[in-house]
């Protein structure tokens, strides 16, 4: 089915950002307005906000332009682009572990969903997709996939949301966020909103892949796409 990747991560992705918000909305307002006082001020984050508002809309922005008007293929660009999204989404499962408290078993689903999701967008993300050669240049380009980075785009950004209004330690040795929650609620949002990014991190991962081998293909010939 054509949209199965999509209908698969849009679902997921859903689900975990109801879930952890109903959870999330319910915890505030059991919390007494005195026990929200030791959180840091709105000034005290204004600084990682915009920092992170910035990384936000850098992402929507690529995103949206590689997906709608394509972008030029390369083998190392999309080895290089994989490891630096699995690198930073091994930061953040670290900084969950350490700062946040999320225990260290997490880690065990966490990696079988990233697996799981990246194997299963390698295997149908190729209808998904299309390339084209320069005419001129010989090089080759790809477009398509939005649903896929449309989700990798949620599952980030939704990731540095939560840390600065709830948890506040993503890079940052401050543990509270904006909004002050307990601990384990903390925890828990932190473990949601981990697996979310961990699922759309398998999406992205399993596109590149299926890219990266098309690219191949496409070189060497075996492959025929249109040239423009």
């Amino acid at each position: 089915m054509r949209n199965s990747v999509y209908t698969l991560g849009s679902t997921l992705i859903l689900i975990l950002f109801i879930i952890i918000i109903i959870i999330v909305l319910l915890e505030i307002q059991t919390v007494p307005a005195f026990a929200r006082m030791p959180g840091p001020t709105f000034g005290g984050n204004i600084g990682r906000i915009i920092l992170y508002s910035i990384v936000i809309i850098v992402v929507i922005v690529t995103r949206i332009k590689w997906t709608k008007h394509g972008r030029k293929v390369t083998k190392p660009k999309i080895m290089v682009e994989s490891i630096f999204f699995i690198t930073l989404a091994s930061i953040v499962t670290f900084d969950s572990i350490y700062n946040v408290g999320v225990p260290i078993l997490f880690v065990i689903p966490y990696v079988i969903l990233f697996f799981g999701l990246q194997h299963y967008s390698y295997l149908h993300s190729n209808r998904l997709i299309s390339f084209w050669k320069n005419s001129k240049s010989g090089s080759i380009y790809v477009t398509g996939g939005t649903h896929i980075h449309l989700a990798y785009v949620i599952g980030t950004t939704s990731r540095i949301i939560i840390s600065v209004l709830f948890v506040g330690s993503l890079f940052s040795p401050s543990k509270r966020g904006v909004i002050y929650i307990n601990n384990s609620t903390a925890v828990l949002a932190t473990i949601v909103f981990d697996l979310l990014l961990m699922s759309s991190l398998g999406l992205l991962i399993g596109i590149n892949r299926r890219t990266l081998i098309r690219y191949n293909l496409i070189k060497h010939g075996k492959d025929n796409v249109q040239e423009r």
